[in-house]
């Protein structure tokens, strides 16, 4: 009976031919669905290891184009509750052969270490370069930056930030379409893990607050925007000329323990020859900068008086102001120098131009400490 019913069936017209390819196909679909499955195991054990297995495994499968595989090619993980404070937390660079790949890091945001806590040591770091690895996020993909209330773990000064910014690219480097969107939920899972890991505190990260850099700007170029530490400043305070500088854009540094702005302002009506510009120079100190400018400043300090004199004769006047005040819940110093070449005018306007700057900051319970001239 087998024999007769082979023998039908290889004498049939077409059925043998049929069978072999339905057999062909079979051992392919075997083949392909074997293959998946090992794809899918091996991208699954990549993604359980890079960046400490924080990746949404769902959403960076869907980034890989047809049926490519991931590849680590990277990998750190240092956002545990203790280090030496490193200059990455968060490291790893996910390859698919060579057409592409994924790069994800979070870097703490860190203040350029001061020489000191006047005001021409806090510019003067304002104006430092930053480290390729701290302005990567500028060329990213899309980043964020979170907020790490109770601060890194590790770091000399307290940090209370850091930034999270992920790339993924096509081989030649351009940017793959729609990348933005899809990195979201990848960045937002990396920024919540270092924040649970460093225990941050805050608020988490949620994937709205994930957005493309802003436009890149040209170092060498200069901006005529003035310095947010300096927009408090009007140049009528002083009978200045309405957008008019003498030397250059203002100068202005917006820290978490420090600000600080100089500016000069051209004269409408000079008093005299020499009264052609004065200058404003506003600082605050915060935190653990409070003792120390108190120690920089400690003879000022203990020569101001209510109504002190100017002495006579002289070229140039600069009278300091002094005051403490809580600014944004936060114990505040700061100190307003005005610099003409009159002192009548310095006299008459320092305790308005100190009002002013305090006000822009919302600093309440204000003490003026007094005045002393320079």
């Amino acid at each position: 009976m087998v024999a007769a019913a082979w023998g039908r069936f290889t004498g049939h017209r077409w059925l043998p031919k049929a069978a072999v390819v339905v057999l062909a196909a079979a051992l392919v679909a075997g083949f392909l669905l074997v293959r998946s499955e090992r794809r899918d195991a091996h991208n699954a054990e990549v993604l359980d290891t890079a960046c400490g297995g924080v990746l949404p495994e769902e959403t960076v499968r869907g980034l890989l184009p047809g049926d490519e595989t991931w590849e680590l090619h990277g990998d750190l993980d240092l956002t545990g509750p203790s280090g030496p404070g490193p200059r990455t937390l968060l490291r790893c660079s996910l390859d698919w052969g060579a057409s592409g790949g994924l790069e994800l890091a979070a870097v703490p945001v860190l203040d350029v270490p001061l020489s000191g806590v006047r005001p021409t040591d806090l510019l003067s770091a304002g104006a430092a370069k930053e480290p390729d690895w701290a302005t990567a996020y500028r060329t990213a993909t899309t980043q964020v930056t979170v907020g790490c209330p109770a601060g890194l773990p590790g770091y000399p000064h307290r940090v209370t930030r850091f930034r999270v910014h992920a790339s993924l690219d096509d081989a030649d480097g351009s940017e793959v379409p729609g990348a933005a969107r899809e990195l979201g939920a990848v960045v937002t899972a990396a920024a919540n893990h270092v924040r649970d890991r460093g225990g941050c505190g805050g608020p988490a990260v949620e994937p709205a607050d994930v957005r493309p850099p802003g436009p890149v700007e040209d170092p060498e170029e200069e901006s005529g925007e003035v310095p947010p530490s300096c927009r408090w400043f009007r140049p009528a305070m002083l009978d200045g000329r309405a957008g008019g500088r003498d030397d250059g854009r203002p100068g202005g540094v917006t820290g978490d323990d420090a600000d600080v702005c100089s500016l000069r302002v051209p004269r409408v009506k000079p008093a005299n020859r020499r009264d052609h510009v004065a200058q404003v120079v506003s600082v605050s100190w915060r935190g653990p900068l409070l003792p120390e400018a108190r120690t920089a400043y400690g003879a000022e300090l203990a020569a101001l008086s209510r109504a002190p004199e100017p002495e006579s004769g002289e070229e140039a006047y600069t009278l300091a102001v002094w005051a403490e005040s809580s600014c944004s819940g936060a114990r505040t110093l700061s100190r307003v120098t005005v610099g003409t070449a009159s002192s009548a005018l310095a006299a008459d306007r320092a305790d308005r131009i100190l009002d002013a700057y305090l006000a822009s900051a919302d600093c309440r319970a204000v003490k003026v400490l007094g005045k002393v001239w320079k």
